[in-house]
């Protein structure tokens, strides 16, 4: 992808494919930073700029400090499996006396430019969509491995749709979701599931 394709508009557009993860209670900032470091730090992944214009530049500066009731975002690329590369935001979200959350999101927008996009966005009809799945899912255990979560969860505009005090079996049977070994247990779910590194345990 160059730069004009990554900071077009039209690539921007539209909704986001996302992977949402859940530290709680909010206000760990060191928490955070382990998962960007790691994040950062990833071979699937490229960027944590402050802007979009940042494209192939230096990332942001680490630790962050993160204030209260905020949203800080960034921009990064993912590295697909089949070597395409796709445009995401990361936001880091503090809710508080809540969670603090970390999503990296994928504009849908892409999606349809790089693959054959059929609505509603479901592997039967875009089979594309579990290399997707997979690049997100191994995010999450590597960020998981220096910095323990909470909660995490897969889908489409999926951001704030549940978190760990309330989660359900209904939603776990309706997303992707990876739950570490105290929310497995609190959970008692008989959902198809692949067990993880670290205990995490993936339902899908």
């Amino acid at each position: 992808m160059n730069y004009s394709e990554y900071n077009s508009p039209e690539n921007w557009i539209g909704g986001y494919y996302e992977l949402s993860i859940e530290f709680h209670p909010c206000g760990d900032d060191q928490r955070i930073n382990k998962a960007l470091r790691s994040l950062d730090k990833s071979p699937f992944f490229t960027g944590l700029w402050r802007e979009r214009t940042d494209y192939q530049q230096s990332p942001a500066s680490l630790p962050i400090i993160i204030e209260e009731n905020s949203v800080s975002p960034f921009y990064g690329a993912l590295h697909i499996s089949d070597g395409k590369l796709l445009p995401c935001c990361i936001s880091v979200i503090r809710v508080p006396e809540e969670s603090d959350w970390l999503d990296i999101s994928i504009p849908l927008a892409s999606l349809e430019l790089f693959y054959p996009f059929n609505y509603p966005l479901t592997k039967e009809l875009n089979p594309w969509l579990s290399q997707v799945d997979e690049l997100l899912i191994n995010l999450a255990e590597t960020i998981f491995a220096q910095s323990p979560f909470d909660l995490a969860f897969v889908g489409e505009e999926i951001t704030g749709a549940t978190d760990q005090e309330s989660i359900t079996s209904d939603f776990v049977e309706k997303c992707i979701t990876i739950l570490p070994k105290q929310l497995q247990e609190k959970l008692q779910l008989q959902s198809n599931s692949k067990l993880l590194s670290n205990e995490l345990k993936l339902f899908y």
